[in-house]
């Protein structure tokens, strides 16, 4: 039995008055969980599921996903301790500082309207986004293959010295983890591959995935005044292969659908958001979608997100699936490499990597 949540469908002018109701389905990922057998009947029954909700949208709300309620509110809370530090207490973390991406990124200082799959604007200035985030990712040591080797993206993370925000951090990750684990083993039981599929790109030498956490705030637009024009977060397509989100169920998050409308998504407690990025289109050959989304800032209340990103290792090569190509469907993509693609779209979307965006 699908279980539904109602979403409203909104025009893009955010005219609440003229609205319509659609379903959105909610995945059950406990049948991929780490130990089961993923191509039981409850497997499949997701999995059938999960391949007609990304073929016309790339955003899920799913649950039996391992992220445990308790996890998500102790990080949340040593966010909201972090984020109402003075700048210059949070700048001592600044991401600029960072030789593999990872540390504070204050107000303004990322820009993601128009960072959309084959349409970047990247060549003209653009208003930062208001929030602010702490990036971080898998804790690689000096003595780690990538490391030694200069690969990019590959090193320490810079998180505030708290002993208490490392634990709810590192706990955090972990169970983040396992939900992105289930839902690639979901998504490969739909396209017809082995559930590991996706994790099996890895080996002795080289990680499956690169992961990356980030800790996001956005102030109420009654303390912070936007710009004309200027979003919490700009409309834009994530760039790996799968996202999971949780959030303090403030609302905000916009999913513009293949018609061109925006869905307003909620993530009831014990939800998580899981949406595709554009190497799973890639990989996937278009037949699920990478959406376009945005974040609409509250105007009278502070919002926290905590999207865990997830991208196949920086030396993957990225194309079109053998299950999703025939002779009357050839590939439509040129094959890539993970790590440089994720790079690009770094440089045109951080204002310490970008002087468009100064």
């Amino acid at each position: 039995m699908v279980e539904h949540l109602y979403a409203l469908l909104a025009l893009d002018k955010i005219d609440r008055a003229t609205v319509a109701y659609v379903s959105l389905p909610v995945i059950d990922l406990a049948p991929f969980a780490t130990g089961e057998d993923h191509l039981s009947s409850a497997a499949r029954e997701q999995a059938a599921i999960i391949d007609a909700t990304c073929q016309e949208l790339g955003f899920l709300l799913a649950v039996g996903h391992g992220i445990a309620s308790e996890t998500k509110e102790e990080l949340l809370d040593v966010m909201r301790e972090f984020f109402a530090k003075p700048h210059d207490v949070k700048e001592q973390i600044s991401i600029a500082n960072s030789s593999c991406h990872r540390g504070y990124v204050g107000i303004g200082t990322e820009a993601l309207e128009g960072a959309l799959a084959d349409d970047d604007q990247f060549d003209i200035p653009r208003l930062g986004d208001l929030k602010e985030t702490i990036d971080s990712g898998t804790e690689h040591g000096p003595q780690h293959p990538e490391v030694l080797a200069g690969t990019p993206l590959h090193g320490p993370n810079q998180l505030p010295e708290s002993p208490r925000f490392r634990a709810a951090w590192q706990r955090y990750f972990d169970e983040a983890t396992e939900a992105s684990l289930r839902a690639h083993r979901g998504l490969a039981v739909a396209l017809g591959l082995a559930s590991t599929w996706f994790e099996d790109l890895g080996d002795l030498s080289r990680d499956a995935f690169m992961y990356h956490l980030r800790m996001l705030h956005y102030p109420p637009t009654s303390r912070v005044t936007p710009a004309p024009g200027q979003p919490g977060c700009g409309s834009h397509t994530d760039y790996g292969s799968v996202t999971i989100l949780t959030d303090d169920g403030q609302g905000g998050l916009q999913v513009k659908t293949r018609s061109g409308e925006w869905i307003d998504i909620s993530v009831p407690p014990g939800h998580a958001v899981v949406n595709l990025g554009d190497l799973m289109a890639i990989w996937s050959n278009d037949r699920y979608v990478s959406n376009p989304h945005r974040v609409v800032s509250p105007p009278n209340v502070d919002r926290y997100s905590i999207p865990f990103f997830v991208e196949p290792g920086f030396h993957a090569r990225v194309e079109c699936l053998p299950t999703c190509q025939d002779a009357s469907n050839p590939p439509r993509h040129e094959p890539l490499t993970a790590g440089p693609y994720l790079l690009s779209r770094f440089d045109g979307t951080h204002s310490y990597r970008n002087a468009l965006l100064d």
